[in-house]
């Protein structure tokens, strides 16, 4: 009896890639599902391998996503991973919110054991100049050859990006996206759930620290009630703690909900213990958010407060490495 060919299972959520040009500008292309088809079809038939394509619907334009949007394609991935046990999974999407997407994705299919890469592309898939076959050819070529432990990633521009560790950095290039850091080693893992939380996916915001922010702007950020707050901290995790009433807002702020300090810089991370206005922040309750990227602080404190994480048992897991996102703390 012959072995059955390996398989790769793509799944396209939407974005620029399944795009055409119109009157209105660019908008899906009703046409993409058969196109999609024959150009997987071109770059898995010299591969050996075969192909299974299905869609999420309706496609998305990324920059709609929203708190449901990863944790649905999680779902999905995971159902048809179980029914059909490809070699590898291919997710298509928008670049403006790829990386966000592609972050919690690394949390959610963690423990998945199938190699997942996430692409898309800058110009739809009918442009002269188009990076859409380069981009999927890269993608699928990674998920069937990774090893089935691989961590998620991101292919695009001729690179293979870490997911936790990738931000869009420009508009236009082809190169789009980057990381500034490797994995971090020493990953602990997915913890297991304690009691997951069944109601609507957390909605974490982010709020930047720039000259003149007042405490009453800290605590409208907060003002539409989300579950979560991701501080984009200077430096090395400094805040205008001198600025009349701050450092209460702030405290008030840690006691309703969890507030992660990560830093507005490309490279390095927080470390509240170098400053006296960092300690002055880790005293008001917020918490060390290493040397996460705004994408992987958001996905991690979703992710997390999803599964039923909070209080002390939250604060230790945000602070440790669990799939490369973050140097984080031993243990």
């Amino acid at each position: 009896m012959s072995t059955p060919a390996p398989s790769v299972l793509v799944f396209a959520t939407g974005g620029t890639i399944g795009m055409r040009e119109t009157d209105r500008g660019l908008a899906p292309d009703p046409d993409f599902p058969e196109i999609l088809e024959q150009l997987v079809g071109v770059i898995c038939a010299p591969l050996g391998i075969q192909a299974r394509i299905n869609h999420l619907l309706p496609p998305i334009d990324s920059a709609n996503a929203d708190t449901e949007t990863a944790p649905k394609i999680a779902r999905a991935i995971r159902a048809r991973v179980r029914t059909h046990r490809p070699r590898g999974v291919v997710i298509t999407h928008g670049t403006d919110t790829l990386a966000y997407t592609a972050a919690r994705l690394a949390f959610e299919l963690g423990d998945l054991g199938v190699p997942v890469v996430i692409t898309g592309s800058q110009l739809p898939h009918g442009a002269a100049d188009t990076d859409a076959r380069e981009n999927l050819t890269l993608a699928i070529r990674a998920s069937v050859r990774a090893a089935p432990g691989s961590p998620v990633a991101i292919a695009f521009g001729g690179k293979l990006l870490p997911a936790v560790r990738t931000t869009k950095h420009d508009s236009r290039a082809r190169t789009a996206f980057r990381a500034e850091s490797p994995l971090a080693p020493a990953a602990l893992g997915i913890p297991a759930d304690p009691e997951p939380d069944l109601a609507a996916p957390a909605r974490i915001l982010a709020l930047r620290f720039v000259p003149g922010i007042t405490a009453d702007d800290v605590r409208s950020a907060v003002g539409g009630r989300p579950d979560g707050l991701i501080l984009e901290c200077y430096g090395s995790g400094n805040g205008p703690m001198a600025r009349p009433g701050m450092a209460s807002a702030l405290r008030e702020l840690s006691a309703e909900l969890p507030v992660v300090a990560i830093t507005q810089c490309a490279t390095g991370g927080v470390d509240f213990s170098r400053y006296a206005v960092g300690q002055e922040l880790a005293g008001a309750g917020i918490i060390d958010g290493s040397d996460l990227t705004l994408e992987a602080g958001i996905a991690k404190l979703g992710f997390l407060l999803d599964r039923g994480f909070r209080g002390v048992e939250l604060r230790q897991l945000i602070e440790r490495n669990l799939v490369g996102e973050c140097v984080g703390t031993a243990g």
